[in-house]
């Protein structure tokens, strides 16, 4: 039984169909990580008051809280569907807007709060495959990119005004990229069958790593190895797989009677995961069950350290459907599902 989800293991670069998704020039940057790309961003602007969604992730609000960035809420919660209820104070000359996991979400009219000199982050790491990758009215966007492809670090800053005026110039840390590496090496030859790799060693230094990177990322730009890696992948083949994986799911887990879709199938663009809600008493021995499966679907997210209201964080799962995995890995995580 093959293990499915978790951290991406290194894979060999291929030359595929470049520039599909990412390009680089005076107002497109590749970053150390997503939280960069926010540094940047905020460096460029300088706003005074932000408002974020209130289901995000902490490396979303840090880069606020370093630059001194005082952060309100917009509530974001599940009833039926994704609901968001946004009212801008007239405080606020930022807003951070988020897709969630590559399916289609209407952002609401803001060209009040634009007129008025409001500045649009809008960030795009779960839309970043997506054929609509971001909405019209975004003044910059900013993406992590390490859940998509297997690379060492990775983060997008685009601007939509016109130039980036401060730009990240300083190389990753030695020791991260290192150590990220053995990582990944040792995990693609665990998963080759080699007896001598220890699981928990690598798991390990993948969390060190992340550590490292969550705490280690200010005007730092991307390593050569990442970015020669995403300017090669064949991204187009990759969001086919993404897009099919993610059909078999929803075909498999329709009449399932314990999940729900976060997302209708018909709002499906390139998903990164395939969100499902799961009422909150189950929805950790359910993720439990599929560990015992070797089936590591991540929440998201774990609370922030922030007075962020929704109910999301204690019923979401999200089911892996990348270009790793194929039909018969779907049917697998369907098979588990279904007998709980």
């Amino acid at each position: 039984m093959r293990e499915i989800g978790s951290e991406f293991h290194y894979v060999e670069a291929t030359v595929g169909k470049c520039g599909q998704f990412i390009r680089e020039d005076d107002e497109h940057l590749l970053v150390f990580s997503g939280r960069t790309a926010i540094e940047t961003v905020l460096e460029n602007e300088r706003p005074q008051k932000a408002m974020l969604p209130s289901y995000c992730c902490d490396s979303m609000i840090e880069p606020f809280r370093r630059a001194g960035i005082s952060v309100c809420f917009y509530s974001v919660f599940y009833n039926d569907g994704i609901q968001i209820d946004l009212v801008i104070p007239e405080d606020v000359d930022c807003l951070l807007w988020c897709n969630y996991f590559g399916f289609q979400i209407e952002m609401p009219d803001l060209s009040d709060f634009v007129a008025r000199g409001g500045i649009i982050i809008e960030d795009i790491t779960h839309s970043f495959y997506a054929k609509r990758q971001y909405h019209q009215d975004s003044h910059y966007l900013v993406a992590s990119l390490r859940k998509w492809e297997p690379i060492l670090c990775g983060g997008y800053c685009v601007s939509r005004k016109g130039p980036i005026n401060s730009v990240p110039i300083t190389a990753p840390p030695s020791a991260f990229l290192e150590l990220k590496g053995k990582a990944m090496q040792m995990k693609a030859r665990f998963l080759d069958c080699d007896s001598e790799v220890s699981k928990n060693a690598y798991l390990q230094m993948f969390s060190q790593s992340n550590k490292m990177l969550a705490e280690q990322y200010s005007g730092l730009k991307i390593d050569d190895a990442s970015k020669a890696f995403l300017l090669n992948a064949d991204h187009l083949l990759h969001a086919k797989i993404r897009r099919y994986n993610a059909a078999i799911l929803y075909e498999f887990l329709q009449g399932c009677s314990n999940i729900r879709f976060l997302f209708e199938r018909s709002d499906m663009d390139c998903p990164l995961f395939v969100p499902v809600i799961l009422e909150a008493d189950i929805r950790d021995a359910v993720r439990k069950k599929l560990i015992e499966n070797q089936i590591y679907c991540p929440i998201h997210w774990p609370r922030p350290n922030a007075d962020c209201k929704s109910n999301l964080y204690d019923l979401e799962l999200s089911l892996v459907c990348d270009q790793r995995y194929n039909e018969e890995d779907m049917r697998r995580i369907s098979d588990v599902l279904q007998a709980i």
